[in-house]
């Protein structure tokens, strides 16, 4: 791959994230500190400054790039490659589709902070580069994921139908206070900039956003509540919750509220008890996602168990008084 230098240049590797589609800082720094890329025929550092008119070459950069993602060392064959076991519980894979029930605490992709983590990049070492994330959920949410696989037609087939809202997913939310009424519909445009430190919310303006909620069970404090979101904004549910009066328990962008500790959920509790932090994530989970499949147009329902942290949240909520 050759570049020619326009519009000013700047530190080669930032350059080379804003010229090359679909490639992250991580991904070029690793190119570029495998020493094989050249400016103006000099071997280039990644922190190198580059201006107009200056030739890059980047030698075997596909391929490396691919190499990169699936986490294989420069110069080890593909022969000598061993699948990677995934960490993470897979619902269902054909050779068009994989579903997982992704843990909370994992990121879907790479980036800042993450450079060797994420879910896309453990499915790649696992299935190869054909495997793609084709929706998201946050970080500290769990549940149903969706990759596609194979064909890229299944990609764009998968792709489509959570652009289009023709994918059905079904949340379950610990929120604040039990909602009045106990079901009903929110819509509310959602105005999200993407700017740092702004963070998504409610506001003339923003774009459609419709949501959908039902109370489960309500515990005086808080309540369990199902959420079907009907468009796919960027934290519509956990903006939308708040918009309501009724956040989730823990969210420190929408709430301000990082943890739940004992007493939060039992605060019948003996003042003598020890009062240790019980939940530290949003208390969000993908439960439920129903779609065609995308080459069979069959629908499909996956569900996805839910996890170990709120299950012992609503076990306490659940548990009789001690007074």
């Amino acid at each position: 791959m050759k570049l020619t230098v326009e519009r000013g240049g700047g530190r080669l590797d930032r350059y080379l994230v804003e010229h090359i589609e679909g490639v992250s800082r991580a991904l070029v720094m690793k190119y570029l500190k495998e020493g094989r890329a050249r400016v103006n025929g000099h071997r280039a550092r990644p922190g190198l400054f580059v201006k107009d008119g200056d030739s890059i070459d980047l030698p075997g950069f596909e391929e490396a790039a691919e190499r990169i993602r699936e986490g294989r060392a420069e110069g080890v064959p593909d022969v000598a490659r061993v699948r990677q076991p995934l960490a993470v519980p897979v619902l269902y894979e054909d050779e068009d589709m994989i579903v997982v029930d992704k843990p909370p605490g994992l990121v879907m992709h790479p980036g800042e902070g993450h450079e060797d983590e994420g879910l896309d990049l453990l499915l790649r070492r696992r299935y190869g580069p054909s495997a793609r994330l084709v929706h998201r959920i946050d970080r500290d949410t769990s549940g149903v994921v969706v990759v596609a696989r194979g064909h890229p037609q299944s990609a764009a087939r998968l792709t489509d139908a959570f652009r289009q809202g023709d994918a059905e997913k079904t949340y379950l939310a610990l929120v604040c206070g039990v909602p009045e009424p106990r079901s009903g519909v929110i819509d509310a445009p959602i105005m999200d900039r993407k700017t740092p430190g702004e963070r998504p919310r409610v506001a003339e303006g923003g774009r459609e956003a419709r949501t959908e909620y039902e109370t489960i069970e309500a515990f005086g404090r808080f309540a369990w509540v199902r959420v079907r979101p009907k468009t796919g904004r960027r934290h519509q549910i956990r903006a939308h919750m708040a918009f309501i009066g009724h956040p989730l328990a823990v969210d420190r962008v929408h709430a301000g509220r990082r943890q739940l500790k004992l007493k939060d959920l039992r605060p019948d509790l003996p003042a003598t008890w020890k009062n240790p932090v019980v939940l530290d994530r949003q208390p969000l989970h993908a439960a439920e996602l129903l779609l065609r499949h995308p080459r069979t147009g069959e629908e499909m329902k996956f569900v996805a168990p839910l996890p170990p942290d709120l299950a012992e949240v609503l076990r306490l909520l659940r548990e009789p008084s001690a007074s």
